[in-house]
């Protein structure tokens, strides 16, 4: 699958469904403790959706830590890999790490910037001085790995 008009997740995940890619969803409790990690704001929709259809596993994110496996953990250590290489960036309370590649690179995304917000990297392997926007939207973000 190429890219999508729109790049809705809905028509994403039903194209994912209709190839029969391998997808674990989250259960109702699972999607009740995501939307409890953050006591002021609210997870995006485009987040939840694709939680709630492969929160726990699919397999074009095979080696990806994302999953409500590890999910409770990745801001902690988003927070440590950015300490060890005595990053000068700091995450804050609104940024929402989902997702971690081999400890050395994470994908955040602010809390406060809608329902299919941009997605940031930090990546250990560049010389960033800033966090690097990478898609405009987590939809985007996600249809991109795919294809």
């Amino acid at each position: 699958m190429s890219s999508l008009e729109g790049n809705d997740i809905r028509i994403f995940l039903s194209n994912l469904e209709a190839q029969s890619i391998p997808m674990k969803p989250c259960n109702d409790d699972e999607i009740s403790t995501l939307k409890n990690l953050s006591p002021t704001k609210e997870l995006p929709l485009t987040y939840l959706e694709f939680m709630y259809k492969a929160g726990n596993g699919v397999e074009f994110l095979a080696g990806t830590d994302y999953s409500m496996r590890y999910i409770l953990e990745l801001k902690e250590w988003a927070v440590e890999l950015l300490g060890e290489n005595n990053y000068s960036k700091k995450l804050t309370d609104n940024q929402f790490v989902f997702m971690m590649h081999q400890g050395y690179m994470f994908w955040y995304f602010n809390l406060d910037e809608g329902d299919d917000p941009p997605v940031f990297l930090y990546d250990e392997s560049l010389d960033l001085s800033e966090f690097k926007k990478v898609s405009d939207t987590f939809s985007k973000f996600l249809i991109s790995l795919y294809d």
